[in-house]
């Protein structure tokens, strides 16, 4: 079931809450559900028409900056895990990366990425010193991973992908970076230290999976552990779950989607503990949470605005923020939900089509 290449150039069980959100999203005064205080950080929204990026605090929801990004349609922002860079890159044929000091904002640099690499996210190792870029492009071929000496914004090398990767995440010691192939149905394990590339089945039904479109993985997160990767997939409206050692999948839950326009889960979230999973669903209109533990439904929560994508967690778990793009001509929202409540408690206007987000400690 897995393939290996050398560098050379379930039913849901229950259904325990379902909750709305809701307040206006265009209003941004939604009332707090919640007493709790909220966790000290700052929240930064890319609003890709805008190529803008939008900076609050998440103790206020106060809008504290608004920053050109310099490159055009900012898709996908990362922290350096030494703090003191983030990254942003674009999602555009022959896209861009572009690197701002983590403190003052400022650009410092950027990079064209190679012709018809088209960059959907970023993953950075543990020294902050390499940076993991996959190919969003169009389906019908099979595609890179590009590496980058972050340092003076250079690419370094490329590895084989599967057909259009459209997210990937990296474990925190660095050992392995997985990608999800949009339209091939199968995952790229990338192991830094030896170059060395994997292809991992997610289809059981086929081994390669390369000519298979049932599934459609789309997103990743890692848990807390370096054990377990769920991943989104968008057409079978499942997250599945990887043994990461095992490099094989162990279980896998259906995801519920109510929509006639089906895009099913997106991107993915986990809390701190490990034992609660968050996705958007883009065409259901929902953030979903489901128990790690029992692989069961807790909440599936429906959001006003259309296309929820991005998604994160504060980072002692009481918090989870999505960025609903909305219309194309119209304004996005983040839409934030009590972690332990499963309820909204604000609905915060932002730039034109936000697909991604980040949150980040105060103390940072």
């Amino acid at each position: 079931m897995i393939h290996t290449f050398h560098k050379k150039s379930l039913i849901i069980a229950a259904l325990a809450v379902t909750v709305l959100i809701t307040p206006s999203c265009d209003s941004g005064k939604t009332p707090t559900n919640s007493t709790a205080k909220n966790p000290a950080g700052r929240l930064y929204v890319l609003n890709q028409s805008d190529a803008s990026l939008y900076i609050y605090d998440t103790q206020t929801f106060e809008r504290l900056d608004s920053i050109p990004t310099v490159v055009d349609r900012p898709h996908y922002l990362e922290f350096s895990p030494t703090g003191d860079f983030y990254y942003i890159v674009t999602l555009e044929q022959t896209g861009r990366i572009a690197k701002f000091d983590a403190t003052t904002n400022a650009f410092v640099d950027s990079v064209t990425a190679p012709p018809a690499v088209q960059p959907s996210a970023i993953v950075i190792t543990p020294d902050g010193l390499t940076g993991y870029v996959c190919n969003f492009s169009l389906p019908g071929r099979r595609t890179q991973i590009n590496k980058y000496d972050l340092t003076n914004m250079e690419n370094i090398g490329s590895f084989p992908a599967g057909v259009t990767t459209h997210d990937l995440k990296i474990t925190s010691d660095g050992s392995v970076i997985i990608a999800c192939n949009r339209y091939g149905d199968n995952l790229t394990l990338l192991y830094p230290g030896a170059d060395t590339v994997t292809f991992v089945s997610i289809d059981p039904d086929s081994l390669y999976a390369d000519d298979s479109n049932k599934y459609g993985p789309f997103g990743v997160v890692i848990d807390n552990k370096d054990s377990l990767a769920y991943i989104a997939c968008m057409d079978a409206l499942q997250v599945r779950v990887l043994d990461i050692k095992a490099r094989r999948i162990v279980d896998s839950i259906n995801i519920p989607v109510d929509s006639a326009f089906i895009y099913g889960p997106t991107l993915l979230a986990i809390s701190p503990d490990d034992e609660t999973v968050y996705l958007t669903t883009r065409g259901g209109n929902s953030l979903v949470a489901f128990d790690a533990l029992t692989m069961t439904v807790k909440a599936d929560i429906p959001l006003n605005t259309p296309y929820p994508f991005g998604i994160d967690i504060s980072a002692d778990g009481s918090q989870v923020y999505v960025s609903c793009v909305g219309e194309p001509t119209s304004h996005g929202v983040v839409q934030v939900v009590d972690a332990k409540t499963l309820k909204g408690i604000k609905s915060i206007q932002v730039g034109r089509e936000s697909f991604g987000l980040r949150w980040r400690p105060a103390s940072q």
